[in-house]
């Protein structure tokens, strides 16, 4: 019997490690004031990038974080920011306007933004 009381808990242990791990970074406030960011994941989880407002070149996303926006932000009362499909603010793009965010944008939004910028807008 309590062999099988502390395989319970270990596994009850794991569960609860493997289902927090992804959390780290999972709320809106993660996004500092006057800063735009962008998240991997719906509902603000996983961010894959944050940057000051107010830069009007841009930087492209590489590795695991290309092509991965699901949810953003932007934090700055001054500046609008752009998202690009492609590097170097190529191909479709998506505005970021001031004061505003979408925790899950569109399907066909999902999953594209490979560079930014944090003022000019589009």
């Amino acid at each position: 019997m309590r062999i099988k009381t502390a395989v319970a808990a270990t596994m009850i242990v794991a569960a609860g490690l493997l289902t927090t791990q992804g959390v780290a970074n999972a709320a809106l406030s993660d996004c500092n004031s006057n800063n735009m960011c962008m998240w991997g994941n719906n509902d603000f989880r996983w961010m894959i990038g944050e940057r000051g407002h107010g830069s009007t070149s841009w930087a492209n996303l590489s590795g695991d974080r290309n092509d991965e926006m699901d949810s953003w932000a932007n934090r700055s009362a001054t500046y609008t920011g752009c998202m690009a499909e492609h590097s170097n603010g190529s191909g479709d793009k998506q505005t970021m306007a001031r004061n505003s965010n979408d925790n899950n944008v569109a399907p066909w939004n999902s999953d594209e933004i490979s560079s930014w910028r944090t003022a000019s807008g589009c």
